[in-house]
């Protein structure tokens, strides 16, 4: 009944429609012709949608962003992680003559040929503006401990200069707070000044990542959390670490 809907639907919209029922047919019938979106129905197995869209993502890369799942209230959540994985659309099966157009159309759309969307992220923690103890008026201690958030992600940061010199060590983390499981593995993290990149390397298992970097005013990272979704995040101005000196008087 669904593909019947799903065909009468499209087929309205002036869409032309080619059902397959199994990952290998669907492969072999993208092979043999070009198609403008796939719309997939896991019929609750998970693995067989995991394993068709990880297929599409490895054969025919391109036409991955024009891949819409469907989605059982009993599946919901496995569906969401999947589509969030492969940064694809989703719809409700309850909803689908509701939503499947509307997602279609939007995957259409000119802006959607070029989908990369930048968040900015904003600081919610700076060690600077943190009052001091009481009874300490000062501190020659110029790291800098700084937390960024961009949606239900957080950014943390330790900026250390290092003494007798104009370099930067810099110790991040990329965090999930709404899925502490989540794992940022592979993200490229690049520090970018205003003259282009100046420093790239890829997050470790638990999302932690190190950078040594010349000081330079105008700095920022970029973090590319997937295909298109990155994240900047805008470093404060930092003071050169200062040598050490010693005298008498």
């Amino acid at each position: 009944m669904a593909r019947d809907d799903i065909r009468i639907l499209l087929g309205s919209a002036g869409c032309e429609c080619t059902v397959a029922s199994s990952v290998a047919q669907t492969l072999a019938t993208i092979g043999q012709k070009k198609f403008d979106a796939v719309v997939l129905d896991p019929q609750s197995s998970i693995s067989q949608a995991a394993d068709m869209i990880s297929r599409i993502n490895e054969f025919h890369p391109n036409l991955l962003k024009h891949v819409v799942i469907i989605a059982d209230e009993d599946s919901d959540s496995e569906i969401k992680d999947l589509a969030e994985r492969y940064s694809i659309s989703h719809v409700q099966r309850k909803f689908l003559l509701q939503q499947l157009l509307g997602s279609l159309e939007a995957l259409f759309r000119p802006e959607a040929l070029f989908p990369d969307v930048t968040h900015i992220a904003r600081v919610i923690s700076d060690s600077f503006r943190d009052p001091l103890p009481a009874g300490v008026r000062g501190s020659q201690d110029r790291s800098r401990r700084l937390l960024y958030a961009a949606g239900s992600l957080r950014v943390d940061l330790l900026i250390e200069p290092e003494a007798g010199s104009h370099r930067l060590a810099l110790a991040g983390q990329i965090l999930d707070s709404a899925k502490p499981d989540r794992r940022f593995d592979g993200v490229p993290v690049t520090l970018q000044g205003w003259k282009g990149p100046v420093a790239q390397v890829t997050a470790g298992e638990f999302g932690e990542f190190h950078l040594d970097f010349r000081f330079a005013a105008n700095i920022s990272l970029e973090l590319k959390i997937t295909e298109t979704n990155c994240i900047t995040v805008p470093l404060p101005v930092m003071e050169r670490a200062r040598r050490s000196t010693a005298g008498s008087s």
